[in-house]
């Protein structure tokens, strides 16, 4: 594809035959991308079942790969050939609404150290940065499993001079997401404080689907607390709704957290231009496929349900989707740090023991030859052998914001 760097993969030199088998259907999924891009969807067509030949779902990792994006560039090319106007019969699932099943969730936690990682260097950051204040307010943009919330626990509990109270206050997109995390994710986190003997409190604010979003007010934020704000993957799923981002970043900056730390993928799932987006998801959801591959052998169940339930949709929602139904909107690092400095935010450097703890839990893992942790400036990338997955950012609040 012309203008676009191909992944080294495609070097063909000393092949196998599977490797090569691996090497036509790359080309023939970009070739396929190509037409796809440039609308000859009948050329795409039989380009699709050479692609149809090659893939296997139950395959190798590439062979895996190439049978999601078949389904994918398939679904663009019907949906192209009936909606004329760009609109899908079936709105696709976001990226906030995927949810695996628990035993399969919790195994991909286990094996694939990425998250562990992220989250204790997370931790270890907002630690630091509440030193000494006995009254703590976390923040979190969007919980999950409640798993940084317990490592904050487990750290403040074991402080020389103990907290007089931890808040905790989670932001929920809807009404069932208010109620379960109430009904499931605090109780579990109260029973958690409650065993470790810290005060404790949890409140859960709707951030509701209007652009001008929550309110300072709704925090209940104290003035002799120390606030800090957790965003783990909730920024991004905004990118492609503008005024919510913006009414999230300016609901931020009123708090005046002593640190915001920020978790993201680290990928371009945002070009405008179908070929360079179906490119860097191709390159980005391959090193999945190929860390899948290596951390979960010989639990093949859960590996496939990780692809089909999460890989897959993010595909289908990079390449199939567009306007407000395309949800995942990754974008890098780089841009976010253009986007940030909008709103006064200094980035500061993760280091000591926020980068001693991340790559303590790579070491201990049996792939840790296989993962890649890196500073990218003042930032912590971790990713799978050379394609980068993730990132882990610290940012505070100037007190102006620059013009």
């Amino acid at each position: 594809m012309q203008g676009i760097d191909v992944p080294s993969m495609l070097n063909d030199g000393g092949l196998t035959p599977e490797e090569a088998k691996n090497v036509e259907l790359m080309e023939y999924l970009l070739a396929c991308a190509e037409k796809v891009g440039k609308q000859s969807f009948d050329r795409a067509a039989g380009l699709l079942s050479i692609c149809d030949r090659l893939a296997s779902k139950t395959g190798n990792p590439v062979q895996r790969v190439g049978y999601y994006f078949c389904n994918a560039l398939r679904q663009r090319i019907e949906g192209r050939e009936i909606n004329a106007g760009g609109k899908y019969g079936k709105p696709l699932a976001s990226d906030t609404a995927v949810t695996l099943p628990d035993k399969n969730a919790l195994e991909f936690r286990n094996r694939v150290p990425f998250y562990n990682a992220s989250q204790l260097a997370a931790v270890q950051i907002m630690v630091e940065n509440v030193a000494g204040e006995k009254r703590i307010h976390l923040i979190e943009l969007r919980m999950g499993s409640g798993l940084p919330a317990i490592a904050l626990m487990q750290a403040l509990s074991g402080r020389a001079d103990p907290i007089e109270l931890l808040r905790i206050t989670a932001l929920a997109n809807d009404a069932a997401e208010e109620q379960f995390m109430e009904a499931s994710t605090g109780r579990r986190l109260a029973d958690f404080a409650r065993g470790m003997g810290l005060p404790f409190s949890f409140n859960v604010v709707r951030f509701c689907m209007f652009p001008s979003g929550a309110h300072k007010d709704q925090l209940d934020l104290e003035p002799n607390e120390a606030a800090v704000v957790l965003s783990e993957f909730a920024l991004g799923p905004m990118i492609g709704r503008p005024k919510r981002l913006e009414a999230m970043m300016k609901l931020i900056r009123t708090v005046r957290p002593r640190v915001m730390v920020v978790i993201e993928t680290e990928a371009n799932h945002n070009a405008p231009d179908f070929g360079h987006r179906f490119v860097e998801a191709l390159f980005t959801v391959g090193g999945y496929f190929d860390c899948l591959a290596t951390c979960m052998e010989g639990n093949e169940e859960a590996r496939a349900a990780v692809e089909s339930w999460y890989l897959n949709d993010r595909i289908r929602n990079v390449l199939v989707a567009e306007g407000e139904e395309r949800i995942i909107r990754d974008v890098k690092i780089r841009v976010w740090r253009k986007y940030f400095a909008r709103f006064g935010m200094l980035e500061i450097p993760v280091r000591g023991l926020a980068l001693q703890h991340a790559n303590l839990v790579i070491r201990r893992s049996p792939y840790a030859g296989s993962c890649l942790v890196a500073l990218d400036y003042k930032s912590l990338m971790i990713g799978w052998k050379d394609v980068p997955l993730l990132f882990v950012s610290a940012w505070k609040f100037m007190k102006a914001i620059p013009h």
